[in-house]
């Protein structure tokens, strides 16, 4: 060693205690060496080992990949849903009145505004007709008719009394009266439609106390018969029509209850479903629902915006988002399941229709189990998502 050493360029100005050191550091690189290859072969053998052997289905990812994951647990199907929609403030249907002209008329006048409260009798407007006119007409010559008859039936019977009349004059003469008393009837019947008023005069009366919400009755203009001229409601008896879309209302039961949000009213106001629309509105596939109010606020007026929020009766259904299903080879359903040791597991789960982004799980899935509601297709990219 040290031989070859001195042959080295420089060797000769080493200094003594360096040749002395020298078989020390031989000796350290050396068992250096053996430690190291003893390493090698260790992890050699370790790399040479199977890894644990995963249950079917099951996949096991880097904690790193795990981060990279929205996983959130099953929630208990007791847990609320509720259904949103838009609404607008509405009288009771009960509570409302439709004012309309009976015949072909021409407003002459108007008493009553929109925001009047009236009561019931007070005079909306006036309107002449010439229609009028002949309805009353056909009246007074329909009872002067009757009259005539009345006295003519007398007559006759009074003779057949004193044997000098004739039966069949008698019977002529009463089917005479019934005739004529039918024909007055009828037509005190249409004038009574005309309400108060004389000659070519109609007089527009409130039927019922309340507020004018709505009035159509402009002096000088034309009504057709039918025509709606004015619309009183109850102030006190307002409820809220919410346009429901069609996937909801499979949930929606009489009675459920409804949270109603109005932005002029601080805080929302409770209430119950009283009525279900039976049909649908062609474009916006929505249906009507009526909502009675638990309690009446004086700032609620016809036509207010809202949202009303209803809850649903199907409650005991396992709800999921539909994001947490992956679809297999086009006919499987498939959850990942999130076990120990970031482990997760394929699972087959049986599903209902999906609504709202969420879907009801019909089988396959506990509550409690933790899933992943996002990210599954970096799991399985050979998977496609549910929607």
């Amino acid at each position: 060693m040290n031989k070859s050493l001195v042959g080295l360029p420089g060797a000769a100005h080493l200094p003594n205690w360096t040749w002395a050191r020298l078989p020390v550091v031989a000796a350290a690189i050396a068992v250096a060496g053996l430690l190291g290859g003893c390493d090698a072969s260790k992890a050699t053998e370790e790399a040479k080992k199977p890894l644990a052997q995963l249950p079917k289905g099951f996949i096991q990812v880097k904690p790193e990949s795990v981060k990279m994951l929205e996983i959130a647990p099953v929630a208990d199907p007791q847990g609320v849903q509720m259904a949103w929609a838009p609404a607008h403030v509405a009288f009771v249907e009960d509570r409302v009145a439709s004012v309309a002209v009976p015949l072909s008329a021409r407003v002459v006048a108007v008493n009553a505004h929109v925001g009047d409260m009236v009561k019931a009798g007070d005079l909306l407007a006036t309107l002449v007709s010439p229609d009028a006119l002949r309805t009353r007409y056909d009246v007074a010559a329909a009872k002067t008719a009757h009259d005539v008859a009345v006295v003519e039936a007398q007559r006759q019977q009074t003779m057949v009394d004193k044997g000098v009349g004739v039966e069949v004059d008698l019977r002529a003469a009463q089917a005479k009266l019934r005739e004529t008393s039918q024909e007055l009837g009828r037509a005190q019947g249409t004038a009574a439609l005309l309400g108060s008023g004389g000659g070519d005069r109609i007089e527009l009366r409130a039927p019922r106390a309340g507020i004018v919400a709505e009035r159509k009755a402009v002096v000088g203009t034309a009504a057709e018969p039918g025509a709606a001229l004015f619309m009183i409601g109850d102030p006190q008896a307002m409820n809220v029509v919410a346009e429901v879309f069609e996937s909801d209302l499979p949930g929606i039961r009489l009675g459920s209850s409804v949270q109603v949000e109005v932005p002029q009213l601080p805080k929302p106001i409770k209430g119950t479903v009283r009525h279900l629309g039976a049909t649908l509105d062609k474009e916006s596939r929505r249906a009507a629902v009526v909502v009675e109010l638990s309690e009446q606020n004086p700032v609620l007026r016809p036509g207010m915006q809202a949202k009303v929020g209803v809850q649903l009766s199907n409650l005991q259904e396992m709800l999921i988002p539909v994001t947490a299903v992956l679809i297999k080879d086009e006919s499987r359903s498939v959850v990942y399941v999130q076990h120990e040791n970031n482990q997760f597991e394929a699972r087959v789960v049986t599903l209902g229709r999906p609504s709202r982004g969420m879907v009801p799980v019909i089988s396959g899935l506990k509550v409690g189990e933790k899933i992943v509601v996002r990210g599954g297709l970096l799991l399985d990219g050979a998977a496609s998502q549910l929607l």
